[in-house]
């Protein structure tokens, strides 16, 4: 594991390049879709990298950037530690073994996966503010993998809530899970829907 933990330069806006996409930001936030199945191809590092560079550049009151990220490769061998620990919080939840195997499975054949935590706050308003920008940054990352070509899966159960899973990524006791995202190349092009938002606006002019 590595991680930048010398001394922190703040970038500005203006000294990133992005990347050069047709994608819109309406086309992104449209066709953003996760996906179960996952062609059997490395995403590129580089990609990653935009990706949570991206994600940085959330909303974040107060400045006070809360993510922490772990991004598990396929050959890592966390893999294995992380399947299994998926495996058995569904036999304790279901004990299905089917189902178990499933989960298992899901964590093991993802081309990659970012566990992203929160890091709470001096009291429980900066605490809440932590965790809406912890979610906005993963939804950053996702839509920044549509630009990419790629589907980013949100996972928020049983891989999830294995007791050891801290100690296994490395992280810290008080901090939070706030999902678990499959990166990949879809090999699915799953639909989705969503009621009109007409039913749920209330305009006050």
């Amino acid at each position: 594991m590595t991680a930048n933990d010398g001394k922190v330069v703040k970038l500005a806006v203006d000294e990133i390049t992005a990347l050069g996409t047709d994608v819109s930001v309406y086309q992104a936030l449209y066709q953003r879709r996760m996906a179960w199945q996952f062609k059997d191809e490395a995403v590129p590092k580089v990609a990653l990298e935009r990706m949570l560079e991206a994600a940085v550049w959330a909303p974040n009151h107060r400045l006070t950037e809360p993510w922490r990220f772990f991004v598990v490769n396929a050959a890592s061998p966390l893999r294995h530690t992380l399947g299994d620990q998926a495996y058995e919080v569904s036999m304790e939840r279901r004990g299905d073994p089917r189902r178990a195997e499933a989960s298992r499975k899901s964590i093991l054949d993802a081309p990659v996966l970012i566990y992203i935590y929160c890091v709470p706050g001096t009291n429980d308003e900066v605490t809440q503010e932590n965790y809406a920008s912890v979610c906005c940054a993963a939804h950053n990352i996702s839509l920044a993998g549509v630009a990419e070509g790629l589907a980013v899966t949100w996972e928020t159960g049983g891989a999830t809530r294995h007791p050891n899973l801290k100690v296994t990524l490395g992280a810290e006791e008080d901090w939070t899970l706030a999902t678990l995202l499959s990166v990949g190349i879809p090999a699915e092009s799953p639909a989705s829907f969503r009621t009109p938002v007409t039913n749920f606006v209330y305009w006050h002019e």
